[in-house]
């Protein structure tokens, strides 16, 4: 497979993958020499080099005469163990200048058990400044973030994976930029609220609409969002934040066909002592009659088989209101939930609705 081949359409997303304050890296070991199949702005700003120089080469291009052998030797004894594995590696940045790279990198497998990617976070480690417990705890609360992050991730590389190596339409892309971007307001969350634990859902799931809805082009499409604020465990708002991100970007592609105005309502509630509400209404069009989004799509796994099967430029993003890729996601997360979800039309547009 040429880079070019598996280059994640750049030029088309470039504007929908915002900074991250962590670099982050994706390998498909399935392929030969483990190539990087992505990487996000802040590797960019990072490593200074491009995402278009990193897609399609093996990581080892960030080694240079200050490398030690004995730290390579840790990364791919780390790689072949194909567990959950840290180092802290000298790498060399595209001017020649050397930093010091605490690297974390997670297996990340198939519904099958196959091993089908590696997840890596890298910092910088500062050679001055930080005392030592608090180096620790930053690492401790990487290590957290990655354990619990990397499961979500999994249906994310799922969809970057059909991106890298077929020719998808333009929404296809602009909806994987706006899952890639939901991981990374996750990751801000987790960073700047310094628990591991828990989440604040309110403000989380505020930012996951205002970034989300940042990237749509239409500006006159109104989106106004009203959370209860509610500390939930990490794994439970990352999956009402992803729900949030699909909800959103079927609004987006959907509901305003032929229309540069609009209005989504995001609201998360309580419901009675422990009950949760999560609900995303639009003004837009409605569903076709003969709709039925999400329900009956098929699994990611069957999602990802079709893609490579497919000719021509895919879209995954569904057809006359038959679910897509994100009807997929949204039915896994749901069940992850225990949740319930109702479609609703509405006299004017659609109500989505997830009852936790």
């Amino acid at each position: 497979m040429k880079p070019e081949d598996m280059e994640m359409g750049e030029n088309e997303v470039e504007q929908a993958i915002r900074l991250s304050p962590l670099s982050m890296v994706l390998t498909d070991p399935r392929l030969d020499d483990n190539p990087i199949t992505y990487v996000n702005s802040a590797f960019e700003s990072l490593t200074l080099y491009s995402r278009r120089y990193a897609i399609g080469r093996n990581c080892r291009f960030l080694q240079g005469e200050e490398t030690d052998a004995a730290d390579v030797q840790k990364l791919r004894s780390g790689l072949d163990s194909a567990e959950e594995f840290e180092v802290v590696i000298t790498n060399h940045r595209a001017d020649g200048t050397a930093f010091r790279n605490q690297l974390l990198v997670a297996p990340i497998h198939g519904s099958d058990g196959a091993l089908t990617g590696f997840f890596g976070l890298q910092r910088e480690i500062p050679q001055t400044g930080a005392m030592p417990e608090q180096e620790d705890a930053t690492l401790g609360l990487l290590r957290e973030l990655q354990h619990r992050v990397k499961n979500h991730l999994a249906m994310i590389v799922s969809m970057i994976r059909i991106q890298a190596r077929q020719d998808v339409t333009e929404e296809s892309l602009k909806a994987i930029g706006r899952r890639i971007e939901a991981l990374s307001v996750l990751y801000d969350e987790l960073l700047s609220g310094g628990n591991s634990e828990a989440i604040e859902t309110g403000a989380y799931l505020s930012r996951i609409a205002s970034v989300v809805s940042s990237l749509e082009p239409r500006g006159a499409i109104r989106v106004n969002v009203e959370c209860d604020e509610v500390s939930l465990p990490v794994d439970q708002a990352a999956r009402l934040g992803l729900l949030l991100s699909e909800f959103l970007t079927n609004a987006f592609e959907h509901a305003f066909a032929g229309r540069s105005t609009g209005t989504v309502e995001v609201r998360f509630q309580r419901t009675g002592a422990q009950g949760l509400r999560l609900s995303v209404e639009d003004d837009g069009i409605g569903l076709p009659e003969d709709s039925n989004w999400p329900f009956g799509a098929a699994s990611i796994e069957t999602q990802r088989e079709r893609a490579e099967d497919h000719d021509g430029a895919l879209d995954t993003t569904g057809d006359r209101g038959k679910p897509g890729v994100g009807g997929s996601i949204v039915v896994a997360l749901t069940q992850s939930l225990e949740a319930e979800l109702s479609v609703e039309t509405l006299e004017q547009g659609t109500r989505v609705t997830v009852e936790v």
